[in-house]
């Protein structure tokens, strides 16, 4: 919830974690700019390709890079699979690699970013992007669910 706008971009944004309530002042854009159907990148993605438009405009690190070139890797190898498999597992791997070990000090901004003013902050940024990648991730295997129930 915003409690009051300020110029250039920055607000007092509200921000609920369970019962606790913190306020934090954020130099970047709250979104008003963006897309709406995009749900700052949490839409739930309709096809592989729509995950990938998402990734690329709403991640903030270049941990993106890691899912492109885990996708490269499988579609060079030439390794069995859908598209909506591939994209599962380059998550899958992505995730399994650098969730919990706060590499955040090893990744730069995302140059694909929709916002290229927005505030980069590592730390925050880097669990914002694994938040992200799990997002999709639980999303494609709802979908690989759903599409097994009429098989």
């Amino acid at each position: 919830m915003v409690l009051a706008a300020l110029p250039a971009h920055r607000h007092w944004r509200e921000i609920s974690c369970g019962r606790n309530v913190m306020t934090k002042n954020c130099d970047h854009q709250d979104g008003a700019d963006l897309p709406p159907e995009d749900k700052m990148g949490f839409a739930v993605p309709k096809t592989p390709a729509h995950s990938l438009m998402l990734l690329n405009s709403y991640m903030r690190t270049d941990l993106l890079q890691h899912i492109h070139l885990r996708l490269h890797q499988m579609r060079d190898a030439s390794e069995p699979g859908s598209p909506l498999h591939h994209m599962v597992k380059s998550l899958e791997r992505v995730i399994d690699t650098y969730d919990g070990i706060n590499l955040f000090e090893c990744f730069t901004r995302n140059p694909f970013h929709i916002d290229p003013d927005y505030d980069f902050q590592q730390e925050q940024d880097y669990l914002h992007d694994i938040r992200l990648m799990k997002h999709h991730l639980k999303c494609h295997r709802r979908t690989i669910k759903d599409l097994d129930r009429y098989r």
